[in-house]
């Protein structure tokens, strides 16, 4: 009768443990209105068209974070039509290391290379609320 109270009880243990990791506060955004945060966004909208688009554009930026030297940011980017270049745009999170941007592979290998550019938390809502990120 003790045996199946104390697995019982360990049972209930285990089953909070699981359940309270599962429900960690969602990511946080830095807040849009901080010189700081401003300076960075206005940085990297400048920087990512040459890097995202195929010929002369803009990009909005949202930044999503920063861990050292890294930038992690959701860019908007629309190519200024030419003569020879039709308009296009895209629209996708990106990490920016110093002079490296890198952004997530297409198709199927999507979500693994989302979770190896970001932190663990912040890949998580970019895979499940990426309208929540967008500038």
């Amino acid at each position: 009768m003790y045996r199946r109270y104390i697995v019982g009880i360990v049972g209930i243990g285990v089953m909070v443990t699981v359940v309270s990791g599962c429900s960690e506060p969602p990511y946080r955004l830095p807040d849009r209105n901080t010189p700081a945060v401003q300076a960075e966004e206005k940085r990297l909208a400048a920087r990512l068209p040459d890097e995202l688009l195929w010929g002369p554009g803009t990009c909005n930026v949202r930044l999503l974070g920063k861990e050292g030297s890294s930038s992690f940011a959701w860019a908007t980017c629309s190519m200024t039509p030419t003569a020879d270049v039709p308009s296009g745009g895209v629209s996708m999170p990106v990490r920016v290391d110093g002079d490296q941007v890198r952004k997530p592979a297409d198709g199927g290998d999507y979500a693994d290379s989302v979770k190896r550019m970001f932190p663990h938390r912040l890949a998580d809502r970019v895979l499940h609320e990426p309208d929540s990120l967008r500038p």
